[in-house]
């Protein structure tokens, strides 16, 4: 009865992998600034070691894989966009009186018991 959807505080819950952006070679000076605008704020740094400027990765996290870096044929040289394939980044947003980290929380042990409830099924199946 209260397993139905109707019952979920839950707005909208989804997932992504995280973004990784791996520059190839150094990239500087006007290069590195247009290079910035190509992402979010906060993903590209540009230091300025020696008087040049010079971009690093700062935040990947940040990266909406937006993939405008790939429109320059010079930048898209320099970049590796990727994907990790073991770490998600989990979004849920509550429409109820309870905030997300109780619905993650509680969702996760109601998994636990449907998956404890199944290998008790599974036990109980073999030995028949």
């Amino acid at each position: 009865g209260k397993d139905h959807a109707k019952y979920s505080p839950v707005a909208t819950a989804s997932y992504r992998l995280l973004p990784e952006i791996t520059l190839l070679e150094p990239v500087e000076g006007e290069k590195a600034e247009r290079l910035q605008r190509c992402f979010l704020p906060g993903v590209i740094d540009l230091e300025d070691p020696n008087g040049r400027k010079v971009a690093r990765v700062a935040n990947s996290r940040l990266d909406t894989c937006s993939r405008e870096v790939l429109r320059h044929d010079d930048l898209k040289k320099v970049v590796k966009l990727g994907r990790r394939r073991d770490h998600f980044i989990f979004t849920v947003e509550s429409t109820g009186i309870l905030p997300p980290e109780v619905l993650v929380t509680e969702a996760i042990k109601v998994l636990m018991n449907k998956c404890q409830r199944f290998l008790s099924e599974l036990e109980s199946s073999e030995m028949k």
